[in-house]
Formats: C-alpha cells, sequence, structure tokens
C-alpha cells in the first residue's frame, strides 16, 4: 500500500508542476532520412537466418520523415504530436536460403517495409533554455517483409507481417545555446517487454529564426529485437537526415 500511494504521488506531482506552453503553438517539419537496413529475419523451424544485407541485397534507401505537434497553455492536458516515417526498400539477389519452409534458389525479390504512423501525448517538464517532454506513444505498422522467387521450378512467396500496434515511452530533450538560434536536440521511443524490445531515437543540432523557420542535421536509429516461436528479426536501420520545419 505505501509503494502505490508513494507512485500515485509522484504521478500526481509531476503533472501539477509540468510546464505548459504559454500561448498555442504549432510545429511542423520533414526530414529526409538516409537509411541504411542491416541484421537478419527467419522464419520456419528449418529456416535460414537470412542477412539484410549480404543474403537479400539490401542497401541505402533514402525515405521521408513528417510531423506536426500542438502545444498549448490548458493545465493537466496532454501535447499532441502525430509523425508519419516511411521507412520501405527493395533488393534483388540470387541467394539459396530456406524461409517459411520455402527453398529459394534465384531470382529473389525482397521487400521491407516498416513504415509507421506515432501518436504521442506528452507533457512539457522543463521550458526555458533547457525543455524537457515526457510522455506515450501509440505506433501502427504498416506492412512487414515479403520475398519472392524462385524455388523448386516454381516462382513462390512468402511473407514476415510486423502490422502491429504498439504502446512505446516518449522523451525528448532539447537545449537552446544562448544568443544563436542554435540548439542541439534529442528524442527516442522504446518499449521492451519478455526479451523482445524496439527503440528509436535520434539526436540533431538544429537552427531556429525568430520567424520560426528552422533547420535541422542529426542522426537517427531504429533498432527492433523480435521472437515469436520460429520467427525472428534482429534489425537495425540507422543514418543521417535532413530536416527543415516551421514553429508558429
Amino acid at each position: 500500500m505505501k509503494k502505490t500511494t508513494l507512485a500515485g504521488a509522484i504521478a500526481l506531482s509531476l503533472l501539477s508542476t509540468a510546464a505548459t506552453a504559454d500561448t498555442l503553438g504549432f510545429r511542423v517539419g520533414a526530414n529526409s532520412w538516409q537509411q541504411n537496413f542491416s541484421g537478419d529475419i527467419q522464419s520456419g523451424n528449418a529456416g535460414t537466418i537470412v542477412d539484410m544485407e549480404d543474403t537479400l541485397g539490401f542497401d541505402d534507401e533514402t525515405n521521408n520523415n513528417f510531423y506536426i505537434a500542438l502545444e498549448h497553455p490548458v493545465p493537466l492536458v496532454p501535447n499532441v504530436m502525430l509523425a508519419r516515417t516511411e521507412m520501405e526498400i527493395n533488393a534483388n539477389s540470387n541467394s539459396s536460403f530456406n524461409f517459411d519452409g520455402v527453398d529459394y534458389t534465384s531470382n529473389i525479390k525482397a521487400t521491407a517495409d516498416l513504415s509507421h504512423t506515432d501518436a504521442t501525448l506528452y507533457y512539457e517538464i522543463l521550458d526555458n533554455w533547457v525543455s524537457l517532454d515526457i510522455g506515450f506513444t501509440v505506433r501502427a505498422f504498416d506492412e512487414g517483409f515479403s520475398i519472392s522467387g524462385t524455388a523448386g521450378g516454381t516462382t513462390e512467396s512468402s511473407d514476415f507481417d510486423v502490422d502491429v500496434v504498439l504502446p512505446m515511452i516518449y522523451v525528448g530533450a532539447r537545449f537552446e545555446l544562448p544568443l544563436s538560434g542554435l540548439y542541439l536536440r534529442a528524442s527516442g521511443n522504446g518499449i521492451s517487454y519478455d526479451g523482445d524490445s524496439i527503440l528509436d531515437y535520434q539526436a540533431a543540432i538544429g537552427y531556429e529564426h525568430d520567424l520560426g523557420l528552422g533547420v535541422e542535421a542529426g542522426y537517427r536509429s531504429f533498432e527492433i529485437d523480435y521472437e515469436d516461436g520460429d520467427e525472428s528479426a534482429d534489425l537495425t536501420i540507422d543514418g543521417a537526415f535532413l530536416g527543415v520545419f516551421y514553429h508558429f
């Protein structure tokens, strides 16, 4: 009982002291992200560990990220951010491997699509030259992996679906560099349960003009470690990004 009371008191304290914006504000932006796909997937009891680069031939791909955030001065009501990230890549190879019970031998065509939509509710815990946001993200994935190719003289295909909706913890921080318009920013979403985990984090340096226009450059990494029966994935998609935004 004491532990429950203490946890409740801490939660109420955070809500009561959470900083709010002085006025209603919007932030919209877009990033171009150079993604490097690496790692491996496996499906089927006799499935080969399929390497994204060596077996399937995945290389780098450039995809986009778009977001909009609403901050407001209403106490206790969380701020809202919506984001869409494209993470799709196609490749061809002539490798031989077993995936989902199919022995592929040639003419392999593979697609990895981990594109997702985020809805984040968050509070500003600090709001001065250092800002700190803490919240909760619901992330919806679209597709997964698909493989087709020649197997036993015929064309076969297999799918590894990840069209799921996941809850994730969100943390974001921004550090203003005085009298310059420059800032440093870092943020991340993550979840870990029963040995499976997803971690998505980024760090950037940016510049925001007094008119609200800004640019930033940084690095983002998306890491997934998943195992369910005879299916598993251990992947990293990472690389540099360049973005523009308008804050008003």
